[in-house]
């Protein structure tokens, strides 16, 4: 299994704040790597895997170490596990007693996809600049700003 990560710590007033985790599940190898940097260079903590089953292996990984990801960026096309079956089985290994993290679409296909029941979806190719602000707006969504509550 190949895990590119990138960690970068947010400062603010001396102060270090835990960075939130982005979970990047992607198999283009040239895409993991462009978001693992930017990610990183905007105060996340990028963990990128190349399927949906890497991602479940690292999803089981994080449970047991309480390093929950914030976010989960996600392919939709991808070999050996795709994107819709990813979620199904994310979903019924979650504990029910944290709360869902936000999941961001990430696809050519633009069909109607609201049976995934996803935070957001980003058609390809997007900028760079709107994935930012989405991730900004799903974490003020569900953390109401607050950054400091992700375990890393």
């Amino acid at each position: 299994m190949q895990i590119i990560q990138a960690s970068t710590q947010l400062k603010s007033d001396n102060h270090q704040t835990d960075p939130a985790i982005v979970l990047v599940v992607e198999d283009h190898p040239a895409t993991r790597r462009v978001l693992s940097v930017v990610l990183g260079l905007h105060g996340y903590r990028a963990v990128c895997t190349a399927n949906g089953q890497e991602a479940l292996e690292w999803i089981e990984h994080a449970l047991v170490t309480e390093q929950y990801p914030a976010v989960i960026l996600l392919d939709l096309f991808m070999p050996i596990m795709d994107g819709a079956t990813f979620l199904e089985r994310f979903r019924a290994c979650w504990p029910l007693s944290l709360p869902l993290p936000a999941t961001i679409l990430l696809t050519v296909d633009q069909c109607n996809h609201d049976e995934l029941a996803c935070t957001d979806i980003l058609p390809k190719p997007f900028h760079i600049k709107d994935l930012l602000e989405r991730l900004r707006w799903v974490l003020r969504e569900e953390y109401d700003g607050d950054l400091s509550i992700q375990s890393a």
